[in-house]
């Protein structure tokens, strides 16, 4: 994700952040533990329970359960009920969890990261009782105890009902996960559904909320999901990913397989501009109107970046392997990637130049890349966020490389040399997000030099193997969560000598 809101024209130079400012959005801290003998509490609920669903189907396991091969990791089965007026979703998540790990399992955890916003998140049942005999949700942090282990390559069927009352987007630092708020003019559900957590070597993983960068670490998953809007216009808009169709009268069906996540935005002023690319990807832009300022057209701008963007990341990374490719603007000030869906702010298409000299184009083009490094390729965000974050930012450069010649020297200049003309000062391009004080410091190390570090790769590996190599980490990390270990060990020992000095400047070791 692209983090730069601050004073535009002072050119962010003023961006940190306060301990105030830190404390200012914190994680729900409140642990709730359940023994499922007990009631499940409950909050008053504005709308209508809706009829509980069917848990996802169990796939039938032989004593081996060779019959868990080839399926994802997880598949989610969504019932939501969403009243547009009032804010409030009515979530029953059915969840079929295969253990991929070389050992019985006795809990399983999943990500709410709708709980890191106060109030929002309210969990109402964990069935089946006989299956799981207790729970406690802290934080993001949602551990299910089992009464059986899950063995190795065996599957296990949960169904949450859960209640979330969508936040109003603000302004400042809270606006920064307006991807799950509302604003007059749209509702965005990102990040809003339950993420089976990833089992590390030892333990699963989950990470602290903070606001600076990103937090979460998700497997491929499959999901499948029917949404009912109540309390809207009659002209509401959907945009979301993967297969959509509409069923019936305010009801939608969303198949999306084989991503990371699941995400959605609703409005009634969407308009929806598309262009397809020559491999056949059609890319859409959900906007509010052609965003006209002066004489530029901010919607088409927007859309012919994305797309010639993700028609050449393509080919020089690996195809895109879904029909659809959608780019929302989004009413927050920020850029955020999901699986095959990004928004793209407001504010951009508001100070837009309509040239490629703007942040439209290179927010655009930065978040369409993250369909590669995040999408396909995943990481840890929070701890190695450089191997999405500083991939990302560089691709902006390839971009401009292609299609803009002639503004390589503007996109170094703007985006990079303003911030880090000393570029070995400051934290080391592989800092985890929670060593730094402010958001400025973090893009300038993992965004901002971190480009400078791949450029420097670049010109010593030749740019052929250099982007040879960045094509087979794509294939290579495709669908799986990559280390520096797995970047780094692409390289022959030959060219890992020659990098090594790189490797020193920006991460202090070789």
């Amino acid at each position: 994700m692209f983090r730069l809101y601050a004073v535009f024209m002072m050119l962010l130079a003023a961006c940190t952040l306060s301990s105030a400012e830190v404390d200012a959005i914190p994680p729900t801290a409140t642990t709730v533990r359940v023994i499922q003998s007990t009631l499940v509490p409950t909050l008053e609920r504005q709308l209508q329970p809706i009829n509980t669903i069917t848990p996802a189907p169990t796939t039938p396991l032989n004593p081996g359960c060779e019959a868990t091969a080839g399926l994802p990791t997880a598949q989610h089965t969504v019932r939501a009920t969403v009243d547009y007026e009032l804010h409030r979703v009515e979530v029953e998540q059915a969840i079929f969890y295969i253990n991929r790990t070389d050992q019985p399992l006795t809990t399983l955890v999943l990500d709410i990261e709708p709980n890191r916003v106060p109030n929002a998140f309210t969990l109402n049942s964990v069935l089946p009782t006989e299956t799981v005999i207790s729970y406690e949700l802290t934080g993001r942090r949602l551990t299910l105890d089992l009464a059986t282990p899950i063995q190795p390559e065996c599957g296990l069927d949960v169904t949450l009902n859960y209640s979330l009352r969508v936040p109003e987007i603000q302004r400042g630092l809270s606006g920064f996960t307006g991807y799950f708020g509302y604003s007059i003019r749209q509702m965005n559900l990102g990040h809003w559904l339950a993420m089976v957590a990833v089992h590390g070597i030892d333990d699963w993983v989950t990470h602290d909320a903070i606001p600076i960068g990103e937090q979460t670490v998700s497997e491929i998953a499959d999901w499948d999901v029917t949404l009912t809007v109540t309390n809207a216009p009659p002209n509401m808009v959907v945009a979301a990913p993967g297969t959509l169709r509409a069923e019936d009268d305010g009801v939608w069906r969303i198949v999306h397989t084989n991503a990371r996540d699941f995400t959605l935005s609703l409005s009634p002023f969407y308009e929806v501009y598309e262009q397809e690319t020559a491999n056949g990807v059609t890319v859409q832009l959900y906007a509010f109107g052609e965003n006209v300022v002066g004489s530029a057209n901010g919607s088409q701008q927007a859309l012919t970046a994305a797309a010639q963007a993700m028609e050449m990341y393509s080919d020089l990374f690996g195809a895109y392997p879904y029909d659809r490719f959608v780019v929302i603007q989004g009413d927050f000030p920020d850029g955020m990637e999901f699986s095959d869906v990004v928004f793209v702010s407001d504010r951009w298409f508001e100070i837009n130049t309509g040239t490629a000299e703007s942040y439209l184009t290179f927010i655009t083009v930065h978040e369409t890349s993250h369909q590669w490094w995040y999408a396909r390729v995943g990481n840890d965000q929070a701890l190695v966020p450089w191997l999405d974050e500083a991939l990302a930012t560089y691709s902006e450069l390839v971009y401009y490389e292609e299609f803009e010649p002639d503004l390589v020297d503007w996109w170094w200049n703007f985006r990079v040399n303003q911030y880090v003309g000393d570029r070995f000062s400051g934290n080391n391009v592989d800092a985890t997000v929670y060593q730094f004080a402010s958001i400025r410091d973090y893009i300038n190390a993992v965004y901002l030099r971190g480009a400078i570090m791949l450029e420097d790769l670049r010109a010593v590996l030749g740019t052929e193997d250099f982007f040879d190599w960045l094509r087979r980490y794509a294939e290579a990390g495709s669908g799986r969560i990559v280390t520096p270990d797995d970047f780094w060990g692409l390289l022959t020992p030959e060219q890992i000598e020659l990098v090594a000095p790189i490797r020193v400047e920006y991460f202090g070791t070789p």
